[in-house]
């Protein structure tokens, strides 16, 4: 009787082996959220889905692995697209929930 072999589950979603031979990155293969900081005070979020929640202490935005929350102070949306967007204000806190 032979033994079955374990498959090797794999860290990349199909196709990601080829995009990573190809060097693409992550972001553009698969829409993941890049969050990029200017020092405390300003913010870019890049392939988010929605916002779920904006005041001038809180932003919640939506990305394809979860939420991502941003707390301070003054938080306004600068700039906005359906793909990315340019927050400016006192940022305190940022979590991924």
């Amino acid at each position: 009787m032979r033994k079955k072999k374990k498959q090797k589950k794999s860290l990349h979603p199909p196709g990601g082996e080829l995009l990573s031979a190809m060097q693409v990155p992550s972001d553009l293969a698969f829409g993941e959220p890049v969050v990029t900081f200017y020092g405390g005070r300003e913010v870019q979020i890049e392939n988010f889905r929605r916002i779920l929640e904006y005041n001038a202490c809180r932003l919640c935005v939506l990305t394809q692995y979860g939420r991502l929350l941003l707390v301070g102070e003054g938080i306004r949306i600068v700039s906005y697209s359906g793909e990315e967007m340019r927050v400016e204000g006192r940022i305190d806190q940022a979590t991924f929930q």
